[in-house]
């Protein structure tokens, strides 16, 4: 009862925000702008004043580098043979998909908001922490093996092109320019820049399930859920699954684990849609995968918040 009064919070929001766009007061170019603002400014100041705020933590937690970094490798491989078992004569394409969408959970717009909800101020430094540890090799290694999935093998030029790309995004740099804050002793901001930040940071989780509930389209969801439901299997029961095995090799704090868990344990990210569709895979079907996990995961998240609520 705890894991669904938490997750029908985040699913009204994401309603409100689809109907707003539904009742012609948010235009699609609308809600993009919106979606370009929290990714370009909103959220890197958020990551880079909360990892800031977590300070030392970061250089400290070799296990949770190596629980994250374990799984972000083990996943893709474990999707990608899964895939091969289940759906034999699944197109190269859509299994590249499978691949990609399987690791790639919605970090930033629903993780951020979930972790906050669950666990307060610190879940969110703990969810932070996971991000400025994990998220290069995040996107690396989850990139890497999509592009292994759609071409069979490795391709130099195209990994190249995989590393600019994370080189330019500012959640990276976010998280980036925090530790480097800190690592040269700045322990906090000036206070009215710290206050100006809070308040930009404060309007992240509402603004973040708005703009999600406004770019993703509802329709044909029965469909969506037929065609994806390996790609379901993975992201939402098996991932997670692999990451608090992790911990139980690497142990951290609790709240810590089960922050990362949950996090692992969100739908996929919006964005694999724009990645797929970058990278020559199926982006209709990519589409699909976000649509399916984002409405299973109504089930299956209060379901995590039970079990971690349970584990030692």
């Amino acid at each position: 009862m705890q894991g669904l009064s938490m997750v029908l919070p985040l699913f009204l929001v994401i309603i409100i925000g689809h109907a707003i766009r539904k009742a012609g007061l948010l235009s699609k170019e609308s809600a993009g702008q919106l979606t370009n603002m929290l990714y370009w400014a909103v959220l890197p100041i958020l990551l880079f004043r909360t990892t800031l705020r977590v300070g030392s933590g970061i250089f400290d937690n070799i296990n949770l580098f190596w629980a994250i970094h374990v799984t972000f490798l083990a996943v893709p491989a474990i999707a990608w043979a899964g895939s091969r078992l289940l759906r034999k004569k699944q197109p190269i394409k859509q299994r590249a998909v499978t691949v990609l969408v399987s690791v790639r959970s919605n970090n930033i717009f629903m993780g951020i908001p979930a972790v906050t909800l669950a666990f307060g101020q610190a879940g969110l430094e703990a969810v932070t922490l996971y991000l400025a540890v994990g998220l290069l090799g995040y996107n690396l290694i989850s990139l890497t093996w999509a592009q292994v999935a759609i071409s069979g093998g490795f391709s130099l030029e195209a990994l190249g092109k995989t590393a600019k790309g994370i080189l330019k995004n500012p959640l990276v740099w976010g998280c980036f320019l925090g530790i480097a804050a800190s690592f040269l002793g700045l322990k906090k901001l000036p206070s009215v820049l710290d206050t100006s930040f809070k308040i930009i940071g404060d309007t992240a989780s509402g603004l973040a399930l708005l703009a999600l509930g406004a770019t993703l389209e509802f329709g044909h969801l029965m469909k969506a859920v037929r065609n994806t439901w390996v790609d379901s299997l993975f992201k939402l029961m098996a991932h997670p699954a692999l990451v608090l095995l992790a911990f139980y090799v690497w142990p951290v704090e609790t709240v810590l684990r089960d922050s990362v868990v949950l996090v692992s344990a969100m739908p996929s990210a919006v964005n694999n849609f724009i990645i797929a569709s970058g990278m020559g895979m199926d982006e209709e079907y990519a589409g699909e995968a976000v649509a399916a996990t984002t409405l299973l995961s109504v089930a299956s998240l209060p379901f995590w918040v039970y079990l971690l609520s349970e584990c030692v």
